[in-house]
């Protein structure tokens, strides 16, 4: 059969790119995922609106906003490292690390202005697990991650708070040589956090993506999909700054295996939902020893 390269996504929309036969990582082998995700962020609504935006490799962070502008456009660069471990053949650990800059440009009333934010943004830490192999049905995948460290804005203030979101994912796949057919489902479960008399309580979130990867040939693939995601209320010191709603995200990637160790993805998607519109482009690297 060839080879066909397919995104895991342990909680949300986009992961890396593997070998159908390698989902996972090998037992007793590291592999470490970098990625590079760049998006465009416009608003033409004011507040300060919590955004979470989900990594090419899966994870999810928290995209700095700031309070009293009618209309912004932010550029957002998210910088991510994974750590994976295969412990069996059936299951994998894992760990990331992320950092981001972001330039946000503001204009209110013939008014424009610029803000500059850099630095760390999450460390979290998870699992997957494969129920079921591929054979004449479907295969079918378990995992969570758990965010171990957080960075969060209260009300201008900038603090680490720990284990307030946790993720679960579903992932399943089916080759008809040579497509394969995939489908993710994730729900995304975030705590109050609280820091003095200030709060913020990201939104809940629950989405379904199914995907259909097509295999160019041995070494490259080509992808294409869309996300439904269904995301609840949010709450910034105890008022709801954005309701509960849903948005449809269009995506498209290629995959291309530089050797048997290493292998290179690039992905786009588009969404527009709730006074936000969103373009983002990720790539990354996979490199496993």
């Amino acid at each position: 059969m060839k080879k066909i390269f397919i995104v895991i996504i342990p909680i949300l929309v986009l992961s890396k790119p593997v070998k159908i036969d390698e989902i996972l990582t090998e037992k007793n082998t590291f592999r470490i995922d970098t990625s590079l995700s760049y998006s465009n962020i416009q608003r033409t609504d004011g507040g300060a609106v919590p955004l979470q935006y989900q990594t090419q490799n899966g994870d999810f962070v928290t995209i700095p906003t700031f309070v009293g502008d009618s209309k912004s456009n932010q550029d957002y660069i998210n910088y991510g490292f994974t750590l994976r471990y295969g412990v069996t053949k059936d299951i994998e650990i894992f760990s990331s690390l992320n950092m981001h800059t972001s330039d946000t440009h503001f204009s209110n009333s013939g008014q424009f202005d610029t803000q500059h934010e850099k630095g760390f943004n999450s460390l979290l830490l998870g699992a997957t697990y494969q129920i079921k192999h591929e054979n004449d049905t479907p295969s079918l995948l378990i995992g969570t991650n758990i965010d171990v460290i957080d960075r969060t804005n209260f009300s201008g203030t900038d603090k680490n708070v720990n284990f307030k979101g946790y993720t679960f994912f579903v992932t399943s796949y089916y080759t008809v040589d040579p497509i394969v057919f995939l489908v993710n489902s994730s729900y995304r479960y975030n705590l109050e956090k609280k820091y003095n008399n200030h709060s913020v309580e990201n939104a809940k979130q629950f989405s379904l993506s199914p995907q259909i990867f097509f295999a160019v040939n041995p070494y490259t693939s080509l992808s294409t999909g869309v996300k439904y995601n269904y995301r609840g209320s949010t709450r910034v010191d105890n008022t709801e700054v954005s309701s509960s709603g849903s948005s449809m995200t269009y995506l498209l990637g290629t995959s291309y295996e530089i050797n048997a160790k290493s292998t290179l993805n690039i992905d786009a998607d588009y969404s527009n939902s709730m006074g936000i519109s969103q373009n983002s482009l990720s790539m990354g690297l996979s490199y496993k020893f």
